[in-house]
């Protein structure tokens, strides 16, 4: 209740607007000292926070620089990833390619293997055969170089063993040598020209006796010869002549016996 305004019987004195404004006045003075009071109390805080400005700056700068040393580890952590997965890749790249490359070459070499096998054998077959070749075709040259060496000396020796064989037996010389004469003279005996009998001197001997009789009938001369073996004759004519010499006959035979060999 407002003490102005009420009526005090005792003191009661009328209403003065001066003390009202003194009052207004007085509390206004002492709300502005309380203000000023507490912006004096509040005044001191401000000072502090002046004074840390430096500080928030200094921890502001170490902050930028922990964030770009982070920001740069952080790059430098990303590179180096990269590089360990680029080596990474990269290994495990060479080792694809190595074993890829591996197994082509390894069927490549063994293609071209079987392909230098099956040359070297192809080759190794043509040198066997054709060094059985040349071994077959020397082996029968070989034969025929003894053939033609042996089979001749064989058959002389044969001849000279049959020549020596007959040539030695006395009745059977003289008893060929009157069968040759006897046809000779008939295979002659058409001819009317004089013919001459050549004969080894020591045939002619015991011929002789035995032609005489003869040498009426078919005009012979008989002519002892000593280029003539013994048990061989030879007739002459005017226009030809009659080999039946023992060497003539061997030579004749032996041509015989080579021609049937051949």
């Amino acid at each position: 209740m407002n003490t102005y305004n009420q009526p005090d019987r005792l003191n009661w004195k009328p209403l003065d607007f001066r003390d009202l404004a003194a009052s207004t006045l007085a509390n206004q003075s002492e709300s502005n000292e309380i203000v000023q009071a507490e912006v004096n109390e509040s005044q001191p805080d401000l000072e502090p926070e002046l004074d840390s400005q430096p500080e928030l700056n200094t921890v502001s700068s170490e902050l930028a620089q922990t964030q770009q040393t982070l920001e740069q580890l952080k790059q430098e952590v990303e590179a180096q990833a990269y590089q360990e997965g680029f080596n990474l890749g990269r290994e495990a790249g060479f080792e694809e390619g190595k074993r890829a490359g591996y197994e082509q070459g390894y069927l490549l070499g063994q293609q071209e293997g079987r392909k230098q096998i099956e040359q070297q054998l192809n080759d190794e077959k043509c040198k066997t055969v054709h060094a059985i070749t040349n071994l077959i075709s020397n082996f029968q040259q070989s034969i025929n170089d003894i053939d033609e060496l042996i089979v001749p000396k064989l058959f002389d020796l044969a001849l000279i063993a049959a020549q020596k064989t007959v040539g030695s037996i006395a009745k059977v010389k003289q008893k060929q040598l009157i069968h040759t004469i006897q046809t000779l003279v008939e295979q002659c005996s058409i001819l009317s020209e004089p013919m001459s009998l050549h004969l080894n001197p020591t045939d002619l001997q015991w011929l002789e006796p035995m032609l005489n009789e003869e040498n009426q009938q078919y005009r012979w001369q008989l002519i002892a010869d000593p280029n003539i073996e013994i048990g061989g004759c030879k007739i002459l004519t005017n226009t030809n002549e009659i080999d039946a010499s023992v060497n003539n006959h061997w030579q004749i035979m032996s041509g015989c016996l080579q021609r049937d060999n051949h």
